[in-house]
């Protein structure tokens, strides 16, 4: 079984970080200085929240799609 979620990230210019959000992963609300750190975060805070909210397949793939933009949506 395959998953496709998409993460949103965008540069807070004005608090100076980037930021993930998603529809897809339910409490995806994450910040950090570099976009490098920020993929790390939403690698990292991802799978916890799909178990927490009981959407994580039993087994297979998670597709994650990173969309970038450059302000403030």
């Amino acid at each position: 079984m395959s998953q496709d979620l998409t993460v949103s990230a965008f540069r807070d210019e004005a608090a100076g970080v980037w930021v993930a959000t998603s529809d897809d992963v339910l409490g995806l609300a994450t910040e950090a200085v570099t976009l490098d750190e920020l993929y790390g975060r939403v690698l990292a805070v991802t799978p916890e929240l799909l178990r927490d909210n009981g959407v994580a397949p039993d087994a297979g793939t998670i597709n994650l799609t990173i969309v970038i933009s450059s302000a403030l949506p």
